[in-house]
């Protein structure tokens, strides 16, 4: 059945990625509209309630690594980085997270993430730290709407909103789920390949927030988080826009962005670019090593993220998400040697999720894929192609199928088991996980509207 499921991926309005990627844009558009996200808003506090601080811890523990160790992790026709790390095998702590939020005055608030992620070489060389990812002051302006006196305790509707800091992207949900959150624990393909993984940066943000259920806005960034580099001729901005409907039992989210970029001699800091975790391997054993393949150009980042949800009774629902977003690329890979090659890249990725939940029971299915179409010209074309990754002279295809089942044990504790067919590298692979996820209030100032 999952298999079957895979194959009607294709047709989405994704059919062929050499044949006009550009142009499956409006037919995503079109199936969007049966099957449309639950998209919350940043988060927003409200007025007259005090400093509101939340946490979250996830570990897991998998049986299996994505790649070897002293390997690195590279999907074949990709050129990746930023936190996409691989997973490994046994016990790992995917997440620590603390959030605080607090509104100054009716017009004034404040929030503060603090975040711990796994990742690092296979060897166990992890360089983690305590990253802040979230530091912002925002302003709400023009007419703010409380529509809890109409009857509708959770909806506070500002016109226009404007962030400035360090912030978390909000032109798509594939940048707002944690693992704390989400279905499944190991991020969406569209997540890792096209934005690695986690995007936090210094920018600012205005934008209609969820006004008659619609929300627009734009984004200006420094260009930290990948894909971009920061720098002059760096940076990055992006424009969204979604609508909510809700009507009786059901809940449809249909929501379309578009992001572009600059990038200069950017890196795979993974394992190289002056943040070199490239795995050590012990006497007696050997350790692929990463060539340093730099990308200078353009990008353009267009996508669309739906969902539908239908709640049959007051602890039952069934619903559907499906997240599709279309990369372009126009610029060179170089290296320190001086060799050089034009690259021109199509790229889409577009995955759909089933789930059904019960009483305290969630089970869903993840089914995702991901095609490229790169065009290499120049004397050190096959060279630096093969180097970097992006030629993939098997065509293969990289796909993944992942089953998970959640039980909510105690009101801020749950429990998470998975398996995952993982085909995206030439050497397919099964998988499995068992995980514990925490996630609560230490101090609560009231209600507030929205999510991270």
């Amino acid at each position: 059945m999952m298999l079957a499921l895979a194959e009607r991926l294709q047709p989405l309005g994704v059919a062929t990625v050499s044949k006009g990627v550009g142009l499956t844009f409006f037919g995503v558009i079109a199936a969007g509209l049966s099957f449309a996200p639950h998209v919350s808003a940043h988060f927003i506090p409200d007025e007259g309630t005090g400093t509101q601080v939340d946490a979250a811890v996830v570990a897991t523990w998998r049986s299996a690594s994505v790649v070897d160790q002293y390997e690195f992790w590279q999907i074949p026709g990709t050129l990746m980085g930023g936190d996409a790390y691989p997973v490994t095998s046994g016990l790992s702590v995917d997440e620590v997270t603390v959030k605080a939020a607090r509104r100054l005055d009716a017009n004034t608030f404040v929030k503060l993430g603090l975040g711990v992620h796994s990742g690092g070489s296979q060897s166990g060389d992890e360089h983690q730290s305590v990253a802040v990812e979230h530091a912002s002051l925002g302003f709400i302006c023009c007419n703010t709407k409380d529509l809890r006196a109409s009857g509708d305790a959770s909806q506070i509707a500002a016109e226009f909103v404007a962030e400035i800091g360090i912030l978390s992207a909000a032109f798509t949900p594939e940048l707002l789920s944690h693992r704390s959150t989400a279905s499944f624990s190991e991020p969406s393909l569209i997540a890792d390949v096209f934005f690695g993984r986690h995007f936090h940066d210094q920018g600012a943000r205005v934008w209609l927030h969820e006004t008659a259920g619609w929300s627009a806005g734009a984004e200006i960034w420094q260009g930290k988080a990948f894909p971009a580099t920061e720098g002059d001729d760096g940076g990055a901005w992006d424009v969204f826009a979604r609508y909510q409907f809700d009507r009786d039992k059901l809940n449809m989210t249909l929501g379309g962005w578009w992001y572009t970029a600059n990038a200069q001699s950017r890196a795979d800091h993974r394992y190289g670019g002056g943040h070199q975790h490239t795995p050590v391997a012990p006497p007696g054993k050997s350790a692929s090593q990463f060539p340093d393949i730099r990308y200078t150009g353009d990008l353009v980042l267009l996508g669309v993220d739906a969902s539908m949800a239908y709640q049959w009774s007051a602890a039952s629902s069934v619903g559907v998400k499906l997240s599709w977003a279309q990369l372009t690329m126009d610029g060179a890979l170089h290296d320190a040697g001086g060799r050089e090659a034009a690259l021109e890249a199509d790229q889409y990725a577009v995955w759909m999720q089933p789930y059904l939940n019960w009483q305290q029971h969630t089970l869903a299915v993840r089914l995702e894929r991901l095609v490229a179409d790169n065009r290499l010209s120049g004397a050190s074309a096959a060279t630096l192609g093969e180097s970097a990754g992006v030629l993939n002279p098997g065509g293969h295809t990289p796909q993944r199928t992942s089953l998970a089942w959640t039980y909510q044990w105690r009101p801020q504790t749950t429990f998470r088991t998975e398996w995952i067919q993982d085909d995206t590298l030439e050497e397919a692979q099964s998988r499995f996980t068992l995980g514990v996820i925490w996630q609560g209030s230490l101090l609560s100032g009231g209600h507030a509207h929205g999510a991270y």
